[in-house]
């Protein structure tokens, strides 16, 4: 539904379960600064992330809050909330900056205690490369009393058991994508003294739908399955979206897609990025698809974009796609048009051995005509070689979402039949 409405919905079922506040993730940036901007302002509830700094206004993200201060049972509680850096490159922010998270925890909490609050509450989203240092940081500035609690979650990042072992007491973290935590605080506790007593992760799906709700979910659904059922094709080869599948190695669906693309705007290659491709699912001969199943594989609105690179350029690209896959990043690169030979176990940067175009040898001053998504092409995902290229403009509708022209393509064919074929050679 986000990939239609773009999380409009979503505000909507929550202004219906009136949370206090909502903390901001990276992943909020799925449709850009403004969209989350008009989400916040839809919102019956604050928006927080304490590490945004847009320089056009010299504050946050308009629509979104620096901190939250409350009070409960004559206690006040400030909360701050930070986003990790990374949600700059992941998600190709064009207007704000992401502060560092830990300078910004610290004088988002002095803020909060000059404005009266007696606690300090961090919560965050992960998805950091360096995640035990930051951990660790986190550690300090509960040891140090800067913050009382912090609270967070990351479903893709399972922590060894020492790891959560040697994390502060007051250090909460969730690992499973349904789990909440249940919190028992001690309110009344001095300052100094600790101010989480117990905790515990709990299911949601362990409690009862409220009705109202579901209501709002059902008529949600309604509006969806027309369209969403239709069925457009058939698999005719097998293959899988997992992250493992598209994200570290060529890919069936990854390259059909990269196809696509090169064939809609009569590029000479195409590159798209397996972060691009979210479905985490296998597909075996027969089954049958769905605009549906479509959506859920490429549910980003994203159109294409053709550009024009050198072979330098072009070689800078395919290194930043290589850069981190033992990560299982999203840059991994998926390409048409091309055969790639690298080494993984080379340092990065120096990943690439050969590249052919067309059956020929790249040429490093040769200019080529590459198809590729808005994202990239805007610098997402580590791309930024691609920003200030030349654009082309062709006679052909550059408007349409990608997802669109898959499903016409899938139907014009009555059938999926992506293959491996030997576009990217990892020769370790």
């Amino acid at each position: 539904m986000s990939s239609l409405d773009m999380g409009a919905h979503i505000i909507d079922l929550l202004n219906s379960l009136e949370p206090v506040a909502m903390v901001a993730g990276k992943r909020e940036f799925s449709f850009g600064e403004d969209e989350l901007s008009l989400r916040a302002y839809e919102a019956a509830f604050p928006v927080i992330a304490s590490n945004l700094h847009d320089p056009l206004t010299g504050n946050n993200l308009d629509g979104i809050s620096n901190t939250l201060l409350i009070q409960q049972h004559g206690t006040r509680l400030g909360f701050v909330a930070v986003v990790p850096p990374i949600t700059h490159q992941e998600y190709n922010l064009q207007r704000v900056d992401v502060l560092n998270p830990v300078e910004s925890i610290i004088s988002r909490a002095e803020q909060l205690r000059a404005a009266g609050a007696d606690r300090i509450i961090l919560t965050y989203s992960c998805c950091y490369r360096d995640y035990l240092e930051y951990f660790a940081a986190l550690d300090q500035l509960l040891h140090d009393g800067v913050i009382d609690l912090a609270i967070g979650k990351d479903e893709h990042l399972l922590l060894a058991e020492h790891a959560l072992d040697s994390m502060h007491p007051q250090h909460i973290w969730v690992t499973e994508g349904d789990q909440v935590a249940l919190v028992e605080l001690n309110l009344a506790a001095a300052s100094g003294e600790p101010l989480l007593l117990e905790w515990h992760a709990e299911s949601m799906n362990s409690y009862a739908p409220d009705p109202y709700v579901m209501q709002q979910v059902d008529d949600y659904n309604q509006r969806l399955e027309m369209l969403l059922n239709e069925e457009i094709g058939q698999v005719e080869t097998p293959f899988a979206t997992y992250q493992d599948d598209v994200r570290t190695t060529e890919n069936a669906l990854g390259n059909l897609l990269a196809d696509v693309i090169r064939a809609h705007a009569g590029a000479d290659i195409g590159l798209i990025n397996g972060g691009f491709i979210r479905g985490e699912r296998r597909y075996e001969v027969g089954d049958r698809l769905t605009r549906r199943d479509i959506m859920r594989e490429v549910p980003f609105r994203d159109q294409i974009v053709l550009i024009e690179v050198s072979g330098t350029t072009l070689l800078e690209a395919l290194e930043n796609g290589l850069s981190q896959i033992e990560e299982i990043k999203g840059r991994f690169p998926h390409v048409s048009g091309m055969q790639v030979t690298y080494d993984t176990s080379r340092p990065v940067g120096q990943r690439v051995l050969q590249v052919q175009i067309g059956g020929q040898p790249l040429g490093v001053n040769q200019q080529y005509r590459l198809a590729t998504r808005q994202f990239l092409a805007t610098g997402g995902d580590g791309f930024d070689m691609f920003i200030g290229q030349p654009s082309i403009r062709y006679s052909g509708q550059m408007t349409r979402l990608v997802s669109d022209i898959l499903m016409d393509y899938v139907h014009s064919t009555n059938g999926l039949a992506p293959v491996v074929e030997g576009r990217l050679v990892d020769i370790r």
